[in-house]
């Protein structure tokens, strides 16, 4: 089942995390994840999931909102999710997506982008799941030098009510 974010489900889901999400979460904040990634999810400006498995909290996914025109798509999740599961969060997340790329949204962005560490096969393969396209790889641009990729998702143009001039 999913449903809105609760601060308990995100420490539960970030202090055991797979071993491939706190890598990518180690490249992408320079520090180990813990409860103040739990929290900063909690606390995000934007969208944040939590699926339940077996009654607890298995993972939780989000989107996050840098800016006015772009979405920043997250995840991660405890050792264990079942097939079924994975289904269900693909299937919420594309409808996500699908909403906060959609221009009459209030919530619309742009672009969405989704990173990933290279060589984690069944991250790019969520992504690609979800519609993302493989944009570029950042040769170590990961705290400790790894490569991180960068998927991308855009939205149809917001047409402007008022013409430049």
């Amino acid at each position: 089942m999913m449903h809105h974010l609760t601060l308990a489900g995100a420490l539960l889901v970030c202090s055991d995390m797979r071993p491939g999400d706190a890598a990518c979460v180690r490249a992408m904040a320079g520090c180990e994840p813990g409860e103040w990634f739990a929290c900063e999810r909690f606390q995000r400006d934007g969208v944040g999931l939590e699926l339940t498995q077996d009654g607890k909290p298995w993972a939780i996914c989000g989107l996050s909102f840098p800016n006015s025109w772009t979405g920043i798509l997250w995840m991660v999740a405890r050792p264990g999710l079942t097939g079924e599961s994975w289904r269900k969060l693909i299937r919420r997340a594309r409808i996500v997506l699908g909403r906060v790329t959609d221009p009459a949204c209030s919530e619309y962005r742009h672009r969405v982008e989704a990173h990933v560490l290279e060589g984690w096969t069944e991250a790019a393969d969520f992504a690609g799941r979800l519609g993302f396209q493989l944009e570029h790889t950042r040769a170590g641009g990961g705290s400790g030098g790894e490569n991180l990729q960068t998927w991308v998702m855009l939205g149809q143009p917001r047409l402007s009510a008022r013409p430049w001039r």
